[in-house]
């Protein structure tokens, strides 16, 4: 059966068409009585015209209750069969069997099998039938049966061909053959019909999957962590999903039109003649200058855009952020070849102790027992005084091999960093050339972590920010709360590092002073890792260096405790 939904869409549109067959009929029956006028005929054009108003009345009545009423079906067959009676008398006006418009019931089969079900259709071929076969038998009854005639008044009256003789068996040909044409149109339709709701609803149900997929499609694009960048075969920019937006930190809008290498502009492409498509490479990693913030690194890959049949229509490309993965490269690195250094230098520094306290008092027992002159004096007291430094060595860097013990509590890191720079004013290297700068929020910032500790890493960093700066500069202090964690940074305006210098910056011996042991940034390095915080340095040579602390607000859970540590109390475990 035909489902509401497509009666509701089909039937605005056979009002409309009826409307279109009305005007049709009444022009053609018109323009004939105008070629080929006939004085017998004013009455018949004058009842045609009669039908045909009464059609447009019908039409417009139709279409208005199609408007107010949701029962579809009914209007359907109140529609049908209404044609049904309009054509039966537009046929009778016109000539009865010799009419030109006894097709037009054929019309109304065919918007049958549109309106209604399979059965219906067949049912309204008959009611065709019976109605045309009424008319002839009516029309043609006198000069069939003349004895019948003259009994019926009505049958007088509706004969409109009574004079005109007619053979018995040429209408029952002609009535065989409608019957037969009739139900041929009936079922040549309506099959037609159903065929085509049948590939209706699959073609719905195949847009429906369609729309899905795409819904799903683009719900899988627009939720990707990664970047995604598609362009034409020339490498112009088509779309750009919203991870991809702000990785890149542009806008669709900004990007589209534009060409890849205007983004991605550390791509290598291989020389091309101008009459070859754009090709990216399959793979790369660049830099990418962040608008408004420092370069990062972008893992870049690129694969062409295939349609089915069609073949490559461009390219898409598929990206990451790698800064922080390439940070936590370099700073697994650094762990590891600290660990291996330490473990390797505390073995050493054990057997150079041992060997070296020997000499200390071997040189204080001669030094004791013998007459020496002066020059042997001066290289006696030479060998005490290198004893002795390197002995601080070895204890430092013992201190530094050693595992650190913390005590944890909770600390104001504002107040830290005044009593660090309060120290730093006063430094002998302090002079007039030299300024600090702090930037602080007007309350507390509490952080936990042990105290003398933290007093050390911003000592030693400070004491460098002095001492890299020996014609005077400026020295920034900042501190800040960002979400879990605080933020504390220390910034200069010294000599900087080099990249060979910033790769080992944290390593034992990597001092750039003259009077420096090369363990201070080490020590720096270690404190921040027992505190499960985070330390990264960015630097150029000659524009300073800036050194940026991370430490949580909440007591640190170690999940592998350093040696020695001691959790404060209350802290969560």
């Amino acid at each position: 059966m035909t489902a509401t939904g497509e009666l509701k869409d089909w039937l605005p549109w056979v009002i409309k068409i009826r409307f279109v067959i009305i005007s049709f009929v009444f022009a053609i029956e018109y323009a004939i009585r105008q070629l080929a006028p006939n004085p017998a005929n004013i009455s018949s054009i004058r009842y045609l015209g009669l039908a045909v108003i009464l059609w447009y009345l019908l039409g417009l009545f139709f279409l208005m209750y199609n408007q107010i009423s949701q029962d579809y079906l009914l209007q359907a067959y109140l529609q049908i069969f209404s044609d049904l009676g309009i054509i039966t008398a537009i046929v009778h006006v016109t000539g009865d069997l010799e009419s030109n418009y006894l097709s037009l019931y054929l019309v109304a089969i065919i918007l049958a099998s549109v309106l209604l079900p399979r059965a219906r259709a067949f049912l309204v071929a008959a009611v065709s039938f019976v109605l045309m076969g009424a008319l002839i038998e009516f029309a043609y009854l006198p000069s069939i049966y003349p004895s019948l005639a003259g009994r019926f008044r009505a049958v007088q009256f509706l004969a409109t061909t009574s004079a005109v003789p007619v053979d018995l068996r040429t209408l029952q040909v002609k009535i065989s053959a409608s019957l037969f044409g009739f139900f041929a149109v009936a079922y040549l339709s309506s099959y037609l019909a159903e065929s085509l709701r049948k590939a209706g609803a699959e073609l719905r149900d195949k847009s429906g999957q369609v729309a899905s997929l795409q819904a799903k499609n683009e719900n899988i694009i627009q939720s990707m962590r990664e970047g995604l960048l598609s362009t034409d075969l020339q490498g112009t920019i088509t779309e750009l999903n919203p991870a991809g937006a702000e990785i890149l930190g542009r806008r669709i809008e900004e990007l589209r039109g534009s060409h890849v290498n205007a983004v991605f502009w550390g791509l290598r492409v291989k020389e091309r003649s101008s009459s070859e498509a754009f090709s990216p490479p399959a793979r790369q990693e660049i830099s990418y200058r962040h608008p408004g913030q420092e370069a990062r690194t972008l893992g870049v890959s690129s694969s062409p855009l295939v349609v089915p049949e069609v073949g490559a229509v461009g390219y898409v490309y598929n990206f990451q952020d790698l800064t922080e993965e390439k940070q936590r490269e370099v700073e697994s690195r650094t762990q590891d070849r600290m660990a291996t250094l330490g473990r390797m230098a505390a073995g050493v520094a054990h057997e150079i102790r041992n060997p070296l306290a020997s000499i200390a008092g071997s040189v204080k027992l001669l030094q004791s027992i013998s007459q020496l002159d002066d020059d042997q004096t001066k290289l006696i007291a030479i060998v005490s005084r290198e004893s002795e430094r390197l002995n601080k060595l070895v204890s430092d860097f013992l201190l530094y091999s050693r595992d650190q013990r913390f005590e944890f509590r909770r600390v104001d890191v504002v107040n830290l960093l005044e009593e660090t720079l309060l120290l730093v004013e006063h430094h002998p290297l302090f002079g007039p050339g030299y300024r600090v700068e702090r930037k602080f929020p007007g309350r507390e910032v509490m952080v936990w972590a042990d105290a003398d500790k933290l007093r050390q890493v911003l000592w030693n960093i400070c004491d460098n920010s002095l001492k890299a700066m020996p014609e005077g500069g400026i020295l920034n202090a900042q501190a800040e709360e960002t979400g879990d964690k605080v933020r504390v940074v220390l910034s200069d305006s010294g000599i900087g590092f080099t990249p060979p210098q910033l790769e080992k910056l944290f390593e034992p011996f990597q001092s750039g002073f003259s009077e420096g042991t090369g363990l201070g940034l080490a020590l720096v390095y270690q404190i921040i890792q027992g505190h499960r915080g985070s330390i990264q340095v960015d630097s150029r040579p000659g524009k300073g260096a800036r050194f940026v602390i991370e430490l949580p607000r909440e007591a640190p859970r170690l999940a592998h405790p350093v040696k020695g540590a001691v959790q404060p109390a209350g802290a969560p475990r």
